[in-house]
C-alpha cells in the first residue's frame, strides 16, 4: 500500500515536471533561482542559453551575467545588487519591457521581467522570471505607428485645408481684379477682350488647381495619370505667364521671361501637369521674393541625338530670401516648410514641392535646386518630350502672310522669331533702325511686294515704335500691313499703341503657337460681321438638357440660345427619360446629360434611354456635361451609352465643336 502511494506521487511529480517544461518552452520563459549572498544560480531553465545566447555555466556562476543582458525600455541600467538584496520576503521588482539581444544570433526579443524574494523550505531565495512578450511588443508598436501615421495624416489634412486658401486665391485674385478693370473700361471693347481672355486663363488655372486637390491621393500614391497628347508649348507658357505676371506686378517684381531660338513648339505630353509644375515653382519664386526683386524664367530646348525627342529645360531664378542647406535636403518632402522670420507671414500648404517632384519624376524628368540664404534660389526642371512635326499646309497662304518685317534693336529677339518661322514659306526680314525700316517698307511697296505683317520692338534706333507705327499707318501701302508690338507689358501702353495704329501685341518670348493663335483671333475679329451674316453655328437645333442645378441650367440655356439653339430642360434623369420617350423621335437633335442628379443619375438615364423601344433611342447623340472630369469618368460615360464627354465648367467652343462633330458624323452615316 505504501509503494502504491509512492508510485502515485512519482507520477504526479513526473507530470508536474513535464507540464512546467511544456509551459516554459511554449511561452519562452527563462527562470532562475539564485542566492542573494553571492548571486550563484541554484536552478536555471534549460532554454536560457538558447534564448539569451549566454553560456549556461556563466549564468550558473553569477545570475548577473543574465540580468545585465536585459535592457529596460524605461531605464538605462539593470537593477543594482543592493536594490535586489533590499527586497524583503514577498516583495518583487519588475520591468514591463526588457529588450534582450541574443549574443550569438543577434536577434532582438522582448520580455516582461520580475525578481521576487521567496521563502523556500531550505531558506529564502530569489526567483527571476523572464516571460517572452516579443509579439505583444511588436503588435503594440505597429498599433502606435499606425496611430501616429493616422494622426499625422489627420494633422496634415487639417493644415492643408487651413493653408491651401493661398493657392486658390492666386487665380481668384487675378479674376477679381480683371473684373474690376472690365467695369472701369466697359467702353473700351479691346481692353474688355484682353481682360476676359486673361480671366479665362486664370479660370483654367483655378480649375486645374481644383482638379489637383481632388487628385491628391492619386499623386501621393504615385497613381496619378499622365496624359500623352499634343500641346503647344507657347500656349502653355501664355497660360502660366498670365497668372505669374499678374502676381509679380502686384509685388513690383521684375519678372523676365527668356528663351533660346525655339525651333520646336508642338510636343506630346501632359500639358496640365507641366502647367502645374511651372506655376508651382514660379508662384513660390514670387511668394518668397521681396518687393522690388527679380525673377528670371528661362526656357530652352535641345534636339536629342536620335528620334523626334527634345530635351526641354525650365529654369526659375530669383533673388529672394533663399533657403538653408538643411532645408534644401528636405524641400521635396510632403508638408515641409522652412520656418524662419522671413517666412512667418507667408502662407503655404507644404505640399507643392512634393507634388511637383512626384509629377516631374512620373514624366521621367529631373528637378534640382540651388539656393543660398539671403541671395535667392534657382530651380531647374528637365523633361524629355516627343516633338510633333506640324504640316502647316496652306496656313500662311490662307491668312495672306507671305512677307514679315521685324523692327527691333534686339537682334537676339529678331533671330528667335526668324528661327521659329524657319520651316514656313514666309520671307522674314529684320532691321534695327526705324528710318531704314521705312525705306525698306517703301521699296517693297514700289515693287508691289509689301509686308503683310510688321513686328515692332519697344526699342528701335532713331525713332520710337509709336512714331514709326504712325508713319506706317499714314502711308498708302498695299497690302496694308498688320502692326504688332513685341512687349512684356501691354496694359501700360495699350492706348498709345492703338492710337498709333498698332493692332495688337505679342508677348515675349516668341512662340509660333501663340503667334498663330493671335493671328486667328485677329482674323476672327475682322470676319465677325461676315460670320453673323452666315448665321449661328447651332441655328435651329433643339436640345434636351438634363440639369438639376437651376443656375447651371440658366447659364447653359442662355449660352446655347446665343448660339441659335433651343433648349428644353429636364430637372433630373428620370424626367429626361420621360421627356424623350413622350416626344416625337426627331423632336430633339441631341441630349445634354449632367451626371450627378437625383432619382436617376446621368449614367442611369443614358442607359434607360438606350433601352427604350422607340425610334432613335439607340442613335440620338448623348453628351455628358459634368464636373466628373477624370479619364475613368469619361470611360464610364461611354460605357453607359453616351457619345461624348464635356467637362464643367463648360467651354462653349468645346461644346460647339463637340456638337458639330457629332452632327457631321451623323450626316456622313
Amino acid at each position: 500500500m505504501i509503494e502504491k502511494v509512492s508510485s502515485g506521487q512519482d507520477k504526479q511529480n513526473k507530470y508536474k515536471d513535464w507540464f512546467c517544461d511544456y509551459v516554459v518552452r511554449q511561452n519562452r520563459i527563462v527562470a532562475a533561482i539564485f542566492s542573494a549572498k553571492d548571486f550563484r544560480v541554484e536552478y536555471l531553465t534549460d532554454n536560457a542559453e538558447e534564448i539569451i545566447g549566454v553560456p549556461r555555466d556563466s549564468i550558473l556562476s553569477d545570475v548577473r551575467n543574465l540580468i545585465k543582458k536585459g535592457v529596460r525600455i524605461d531605464e538605462t541600467v539593470p537593477p543594482s545588487d543592493e536594490s535586489v538584496r533590499k527586497l524583503s520576503i514577498g516583495q518583487m521588482a519588475q520591468a514591463e519591457i526588457l529588450e534582450v539581444q541574443n549574443q550569438i544570433t543577434g536577434d532582438i526579443s522582448y520580455f516582461r521581467g520580475i525578481i521576487s524574494h521567496v521563502d523556500f523550505e531550505d531558506g529564502d531565495k530569489f526567483l527571476l522570471i523572464w516571460t517572452d512578450i516579443t509579439e505583444e511588443v511588436k503588435r503594440n508598436r505597429q498599433m502606435e505607428e499606425m496611430i501616429a501615421v493616422a494622426q499625422a495624416a489627420n494633422n496634415a489634412k487639417t493644415d492643408f485645408l487651413a493653408n491651401m486658401s493661398h493657392d486658390f486665391r492666386t487665380p481668384m485674385n487675378a479674376i477679381t481684379n480683371f473684373n474690376l478693370l472690365i467695369a472701369k473700361n466697359s467702353d473700351n471693347p479691346q481692353k474688355v477682350r484682353d481682360y476676359t481672355h486673361k480671366i479665362g486663363l486664370a479660370c483654367q488655372n483655378l480649375l486645374s488647381l481644383l482638379n489637383d486637390v481632388l487628385d491628391m491621393s492619386k499623386i501621393e500614391s504615385g497613381k496619378a495619370d499622365i496624359n500623352h497628347e499634343e500641346f503647344a508649348l507657347g500656349l502653355l507658357l501664355e497660360e502660366v505667364n498670365s497668372v505669374i505676371a499678374f502676381q509679380a506686378k502686384g509685388k513690383q517684381l521684375d519678372y523676365q521671361v527668356h528663351s533660346g531660338g525655339m525651333q520646336q513648339d508642338i510636343f506630346i505630353g501632359d500639358k496640365k501637369r507641366i502647367n502645374e509644375i511651372l506655376v508651382n515653382i514660379l508662384g513660390n519664386a514670387v511668394k518668397y521674393t521681396p518687393k522690388g526683386g527679380k525673377i528670371d524664367f528661362t526656357i530652352s530646348e535641345e534636339k536629342c541625338s536620335s528620334g523626334e525627342y527634345w530635351d526641354l529645360s525650365f529654369s526659375v531664378k530669383d533673388n529672394g530670401i533663399g533657403m538653408s542647406k538643411e532645408f534644401q535636403e528636405k524641400i521635396f518632402d510632403a508638408f515641409t516648410r522652412e520656418e524662419k522670420e522671413a517666412t512667418s507671414g507667408i502662407q503655404g500648404t507644404g505640399l507643392g514641392m512634393a507634388i511637383t517632384k512626384s509629377l516631374v519624376q512620373m514624366m521621367g524628368g529631373t528637378i534640382s535646386v540651388e539656393s543660398e540664404e539671403g541671395k535667392g534660389s534657382k530651380f531647374l526642371i528637365k523633361l524629355r518630350l516627343q516633338g510633333v512635326h506640324q504640316d502647316e499646309g496652306n496656313y500662311w497662304k490662307n491668312h495672306g502672310i507671305h512677307r514679315i518685317l521685324i523692327i527691333d534693336d534686339d537682334m537676339d529677339e529678331c533671330n528667335k522669331i526668324e528661327t521659329a518661322l524657319h520651316d514656313t514659306d514666309v520671307e522674314v526680314f529684320f532691321c534695327t533702325s526705324g528710318y531704314r525700316a521705312l525705306r525698306l517698307i517703301e521699296a517693297g511697296a514700289d515693287d508691289n511686294r509689301g509686308f503683310d505683317l510688321i513686328f515692332l520692338g519697344m526699342q528701335i534706333r532713331s525713332i520710337s515704335c509709336f512714331e514709326l507705327a504712325a508713319f506706317i499707318r499714314d502711308k498708302n501701302l498695299k497690302p496694308k500691313p498688320i502692326l504688332l508690338l513685341l512687349t512684356d507689358d501691354w496694359e501700360e501702353i495699350a492706348q498709345e499703341a492703338r492710337e498709333a495704329g498698332i493692332y495688337d501685341f505679342i508677348q515675349k518670348p516668341f512662340f509660333l503657337s501663340t503667334f498663330k493663335q493671335l493671328m486667328d483671333d485677329i482674323f476672327n475679329r475682322v470676319s465677325t460681321v461676315k460670320e453673323d451674316n452666315k448665321g449661328k453655328a447651332l441655328e435651329g437645333m433643339r436640345f434636351l438638357a438634363a440639369e438639376d442645378n437651376d443656375i447651371n441650367a440658366d447659364i447653359l440655356t442662355e449660352l446655347m440660345n446665343m448660339d441659335g439653339a433651343i433648349v428644353e430642360r429636364a430637372a433630373n434623369g428620370k424626367e429626361a427619360v420621360e421627356m424623350f420617350e413622350q416626344a416625337d423621335p426627331y423632336h430633339y437633335d441631341m441630349i445634354l446629360m449632367d451626371i450627378q442628379m437625383p432619382i436617376l443619375n446621368g449614367y442611369q438615364a443614358a442607359l434607360a434611354i438606350r433601352k427604350l423601344n422607340k425610334e432613335r433611342a439607340k442613335e440620338i447623340p448623348i453628351i455628358a456635361m459634368t464636373a466628373n472630369a477624370y479619364a475613368d469618368d469619361v470611360q464610364r460615360a461611354i460605357d453607359s451609352g453616351m457619345n461624348a464627354h464635356v467637362a464643367k465648367p463648360i467651354d462653349m467652343n468645346v461644346v460647339e465643336n463637340t456638337i458639330l462633330s457629332l452632327r457631321e458624323n451623323m450626316q456622313s452615316t
